[in-house]
């Protein structure tokens, strides 16, 4: 833990470098110290079809999925150095977004 979903436009694909974004995230989230770098799972997932805002403006979007229990100063201090690290990567016309999910602790099950 923690999951970061990457959603995209698919049409960036051409003028950015995904796997780019893709690591940037995971260091982010690693440079935080909440996280063993071997918990930390990041997957980039592109859209064909969107719509922002009424428009076709591309885009870039991060779900952060967290275990309950993180302060919101953690979970601010995360979008902070996850966001830094992508936007290094993006042109400023694309728009970008970052969101925390808290994940119940108690039900959140896996196979390793």
């Amino acid at each position: 833990m923690p999951h970061l979903i990457i959603e995209y436009a698919a049409q960036l694909q051409s003028n950015i470098d995904v796997q780019g974004i893709v690591d940037g995230a995971f260091s982010g989230a690693d440079e935080t110290g909440l996280f063993t770098p071997r918990d930390i799972k990041v997957r980039a997932i592109p859209y064909d079809a969107f719509s922002t805002g009424g428009t076709n403006q591309p885009f870039v979007h991060v779900e952060i999925k967290l275990l309950s229990g993180r302060t919101g100063a953690q979970k601010k201090d995360l979008t902070e150095r996850v966001f830094a690290k992508i936007t290094a990567n993006l042109p400023d016309t694309v728009a970008v977004s970052i969101e925390t999910n808290d994940l119940d602790r108690d039900s959140y099950t896996k196979r390793v």
